[in-house]
């Protein structure tokens, strides 16, 4: 039951007394769960922008069946747009290249998952931010990076100038 500045010994560990702005209703932490404490906190913290890369689900459009993905003039060449299907939940990139080329492909990297950028890399290239796969936006086949098989395609027609799933 000694130690400078501790109330008492439990199972080797030092009780410290902690005052202040959030502390518990005796007023006492653990040393070693305070450490607890930080070291999730700081792990949390470092995953974070690797957990937001991967996610997707930061306002993209909810298409449901039958809805159009979008009206054709609103995707200008050299623009993709990521939005969500309403009954699986997958992301989707609708994209025009320079050249006018419209295409639709999952957006999740065939590399580890990631939900590819809607930033046109050159107005012709979808690029992967969590490792750098870039993928041909006219073909979706995989140009560069860890990525070696393409984005899986999704047929798409145009109709009185909306652009729906086929």
């Amino acid at each position: 039951m000694s130690g400078t500045g501790g109330t008492g010994e439990r199972r080797g560990h030092e009780t410290k007394t902690i005052k202040g702005r959030g502390s518990t209703p005796g007023g006492k932490i653990s040393r070693a769960k305070f450490v607890r404490l930080g070291a999730a906190l700081g792990l949390g913290a470092a995953a974070a922008p690797a957990l937001t890369a991967c996610g997707g689900g930061s306002g993209e459009p909810i298409v449901g069946s039958g809805e159009a993905i979008a009206r054709e003039d609103e995707i200008a060449p050299g623009s993709a747009l990521i939005f969500t299907d309403a009954e699986t939940g997958e992301p989707y990139v609708l994209a025009r290249t320079q050249r006018g080329e419209l295409a639709a492909y999952s957006a999740e990297c065939t590399h580890q998952g990631c939900t590819v950028s809607e930033d046109l890399r050159r107005g012709r290239y979808l690029v992967c931010p969590c490792h750098n796969s870039v993928f041909d936006a006219a073909s979706g086949e995989a140009v560069s990076g860890p990525a070696r098989e393409p984005l899986p395609r999704l047929p798409i027609r145009i109709r009185d100038g909306r652009i729906f799933r086929d």
